[in-house]
């Protein structure tokens, strides 16, 4: 069994008994040196005032990754060179209230870098705060085989097919379709909404459809 955790590590179980194998960062990761004989992170703190990599949300987060029989690589939506500074906030505990004692902020002056579900009429997310990437591993190692960057971050879920296809998206709007050996951008189209879903395929009268949600609305492709 293998994951991405957000918090910066690729773990590999043994699925029949929940094992710890090994772990990997996928994402620069500097609140941890690395990961103990159990899987368990053996923490750096890093200095008030000072980012921590990755940020609030996360190298990934609950978007679908996926793996390939075919290729031996697993694929994961990454949130790239994201950091976040936590400014602590004098707060009373209430009981039933939120109580988080601070707030994330960025490090870098101006930028946009607290990260929400919503984009506003016009983004001003900038690749100085950090970028979307599909990043493809391989298990055995935790190397990287390839990455595909995006400008904005990405929310979007990923489908591999047998024919080592792989689909995803972006906040950019944008839905791709990568080869998924190598991560070569073979076609995509702008979908006027950023890609939040995980993309499905199914076969309808022997032709095969590709749908993801984008936006407010459902997209579905096929082949002419």
């Amino acid at each position: 069994m293998m994951w991405a955790n957000r918090n910066g590590f690729f773990y590999v179980l043994d699925r029949a008994n929940g094992q710890f194998l090994a772990g990997y960062p996928f994402v620069k990761v500097n609140w941890a040196s690395g990961l103990d004989a159990k899987g368990r992170p053996i923490q750096t703190p890093q200095p008030e005032n000072a980012p921590t990599f990755p940020g609030v949300q996360g190298g990934t987060n609950w978007y679908s990754p996926s793996y390939s029989p075919h290729t031996g690589l697993f694929y994961v939506s990454a949130w790239e060179n994201y950091a976040s500074v936590f400014v602590k906030e004098e707060q009373k505990y209430q009981e039933g209230q939120r109580f988080v004692g601070g707030r994330p902020t960025t490090p870098i002056p101006g930028g946009q870098n607290i990260p929400s579900l919503k984009r506003g009429p016009i983004n001003v997310w900038t690749e100085a705060a950090g970028h979307g990437a599909v990043v493809a591993i391989d298990p055995r190692t935790g190397d990287k085989k390839w990455r595909f960057l995006m400008t904005d971050v990405t929310d979007s879920g990923i489908l591999t097919t047998a024919t080592d296809l792989l689909f995803a998206g972006g906040r950019e709007g944008y839905f791709h379709a990568l080869d998924a050996r190598t991560g070569t951008l073979l076609w995509n189209a702008s979908l006027g909404g950023q890609v939040a879903s995980g993309p499905m395929t199914f076969e309808v009268e022997g032709k095969q459809y590709v749908s993801v949600a984008a936006g407010y609305s459902l997209f579905t492709f096929a082949l002419r």
